[in-house]
């Protein structure tokens, strides 16, 4: 029996790399919270050894320096241990004899302690910066990806196509072909009575006139495809390349010449079936969007992330009066809530959809203060609709001033949906209004429309 390849990392190897990635992040953050927050103490260095490893490296990499301290705080004595690349030639300690340094340790929990030389600023000049700021950022990205908890990119799944020619020497192959795609072997227990719409791909009955979904009409001669799947079927075939179906037995004549299908429109004056939700969330138009959407919005996240995250701090390092210790903590801060606000929306974005009903209205008028000028404040109106889903739950939708679309579109007693994917509001009775929203980028259309006039996406209708 063939062994089953297997893409997941070996769990002791998944362990061991986590642990050396959260190492790092724990180096990068400790280094910094020292120098930024730490108590300054007399240490004494009993251990201290230095090995020359290249004449050839950068500045303050030709030697491994490791020493091991001890310092006291509030009456303890405490030991550390670090190891670090350096161009210090420091005789090595003799048994007995020590050296004295500084060291820089938090009073709250002195076991994170490093020598002071390792958390100056000065000493770790721009490139050190940059890297301390930086590893644990990139750390922490590649810690989930090991993990599982991020995926990079979409595996294409590849389908298997070949075509059975029904003759008695290609039996085998044919047997072979339901054995690696787990297709029923009896035709006859197959359900064979669905096709799929053109216009909206849609699955409809084989003896449906018009599409349920959008209403398109269905000829049943433009047919050119597999009944059962909808798969292209090339000249010749006696079974479908994607689900085996066998076109011999099809109540569809599935050989015929194929007919070029007729050009839809880009603009429908379509004004029918405007009552009901809408089922085009589920073509893939939508959902191409909606995925064309979710990468916009991780690539914002992290250009809102690095910005500040090394922008702040070549501020402080370029700018005399902008100290780097508080351009640090404000590029860091900043940087922190702009991650945690993206992952929230990202995850928002996931929920599923849900319904409800339009339970009140109304508007109240605020004001604002703007610096602390009297003459900087400003009054507006707040307009907020107060939603109750079908499970209860009460949502808002608050707007201001004349960005109130959803407040004049939506009435008291209106059914919605709520799409999370795009963050819109869709309407379940359209047959009376005029104008309609699209639900991909919010751009307002003629009911007449059957696409955005912005994005090209088909409207909910």
């Amino acid at each position: 029996m063939a062994k089953k390849n297997s893409k997941r990392i070996n769990p002791f190897i998944r362990i061991l790399v986590s642990a050396v990635l959260l190492f790092a992040v724990y180096q990068s953050i400790s280094t910094i919270s020292l120098a930024l927050w730490g108590n300054i103490a007399r240490g004494t260095v009993d251990t201290y050894s230095s090995r020359y490893d290249s004449r050839g490296a950068d500045a303050n990499r030709s030697r491994t320096i490791f020493k091991s301290y001890t310092f006291s705080s509030a009456g303890r004595t405490y030991r550390g241990y670090v190891t670090y690349l350096s161009d210090e030639a420091w005789p090595r300690l003799e048994e007995g004899e020590t050296r004295s340094e500084l060291i820089r340790y938090f009073a709250f929990l002195p076991y994170i302690n490093k020598p002071a030389e390792l958390t100056d600023f000065d000493q770790m000049g721009a490139f050190g910066l940059i890297y301390h700021i930086s590893a644990p950022v990139l750390a922490f990205m590649l810690l989930l990806v090991v993990n599982g908890w991020l995926t990079i990119g979409k595996q294409k799944r590849q389908k298997k196509a070949e075509t059975v020619p029904k003759s008695d020497s290609n039996w085998s192959r044919r047997d072979t072909y339901f054995a690696e795609t787990g297709e029923d072997r009896d035709l006859s227990t197959r359900s064979d009575n669905t096709m799929y719409c053109r216009q909206c791909g849609q699955k409809i009955g084989n003896d449906s006139a018009f599409c349920t979904a959008c209403g398109f009409r269905i000829e049943q001669d433009d047919i050119s495809g597999c009944p059962s799947c909808g798969a292209e079927i090339p000249d010749g075939a006696d079974f479908c390349i994607r689900c085996g179906a066998d076109l011999g037995t099809m109540p569809t004549v599935a050989k015929q010449e194929k007919r070029p299908e007729p050009a839809v429109p880009h603009r429908q004056d379509n004004t029918a079936n405007l009552v009901g939700f809408s089922q085009r969330y589920r073509s893939p138009e939508i959902l191409a969007a909606g995925e064309k959407n979710r990468k916009s919005s991780i690539g914002c996240m992290w250009v809102l992330v690095f910005v500040p995250l090394l922008g702040f701090p070549l501020a402080g390092l370029l700018m005399d009066d902008f100290p780097f210790g508080e351009s640090l903590v404000i590029g860091v801060g900043i940087s922190l809530i702009m991650l945690v606000v993206s992952l929230l929306r990202l995850k928002a974005a996931k929920k599923p959809l849900w319904e409800g009903t339009v339970l009140d209205k109304y508007s109240k008028e605020r004001s604002e203060q703007r610096g602390h000028s009297e003459s900087n404040g400003r009054t507006y109106t707040e307009y907020t609709t107060v939603i109750r889903t079908d499970s209860g739950k009460k949502k808002t939708i608050v707007e201001r001033d004349s960005m109130r679309h959803m407040h004049d579109y939506l009435k008291v007693g209106d059914r919605v949906r709520f799409h999370p994917m795009f963050g819109t509001y869709e309407k379940y009775d359209k047959s009376k209004d005029r104008i309609i929203y699209c639900n991909v980028c919010s751009m307002l259309n003629k009911i007449s429309n059957d696409r955005c006039d912005r994005c090209d996406n088909p409207l909910f209708k």
